[in-house]
């Protein structure tokens, strides 16, 4: 069933191709497979995603999470994924401090690729859209959307600070690689204390924790020739 449709420019010849979005199912795997391996293999550098194990893909691909794939010609140039953790231990609602209740409430974002010929088209956003949609849809028991990032993988955070998600804390992840825990309740809205705003490299990992335990979260990001930042602040209670 066809989600969503749209018009994308290819980079190699600049023509305008429709696509459409669909929910990807098990007999897909292989082309899954395929697509995420593509494109994890021409990174500069692997360490910043981690791509969905075979158990993982099984798993979203069945009845624990929702996977959406993006079409232009009948050739997959996009994916996203959504899992339900549930009582996995990787459960980011642990890291949250949730009760084990809310704990079952968290759906995690998980990977967001597309394929270099087609970046700058804005899908990473249109499938963020299209997944929390049919996630709301489908799955309203849902409360909490989590996942981690690599401090070092720029697109992936703009992508969620679009989406007004947060960094609640950095933690080493996935052995011992330093990620940001991004979190967005799904049913009420935060507000950014903009009087409290500050800005603290993205290399500076200690330092943001620092002023996490006092109470700021990360709000965005922001280049300049001196580095990259992340941008920090306060919440607070209403506009």
């Amino acid at each position: 069933m066809e989600l969503y449709q749209g018009e994308a420019v290819r980079k190699s010849d600049s023509e305008k191709i429709q696509y459409v979005i669909r929910q990807m199912t098990e007999n897909q795997f292989d082309e899954f497979k395929s697509f995420q391996y593509s494109i994890v293999s021409a990174l500069e550098d692997q360490t910043t995603l981690q791509p969905l194990t075979d158990e993982e893909i099984q798993y979203v691909q069945g009845e624990g999470g929702i996977l959406l794939g993006v079409y232009a010609e009948e050739q997959l140039i996009a994916v996203r994924a959504l899992l339900f953790p549930g009582e996995h231990e990787d459960n980011l609602g642990r890291d949250l401090g949730l009760s084990y209740e809310e704990q079952m409430r968290v759906v995690h974002q998980e990977i967001s690729l597309v394929d270099p010929d087609y970046r700058g088209n804005g899908l990473q956003q249109t499938m963020a859209k299209v997944i929390m949609q049919e996630l709301k849809f489908t799955n309203p028991y849902f409360e909490h959307v989590c996942c981690t990032v690599s401090p070092a993988n720029l697109p992936s955070m703009r992508d969620k600070f679009k989406q007004e998600m947060i960094v609640v804390d950095v933690k080493d992840k996935y052995g011992s690689m330093p990620r940001y825990i991004f979190y967005k309740p799904l049913k009420q809205k935060l507000f950014v204390d903009k009087d409290s705003y500050i800005f603290v490299r993205t290399d500076k990992t200690g330092r943001q924790r620092d002023f996490m335990a006092s109470g700021y979260v990360g709000v965005g990001i922001s280049n300049t020739a001196l580095g990259t930042w992340l941008a920090m602040a306060r919440l607070k209670e209403s506009v």
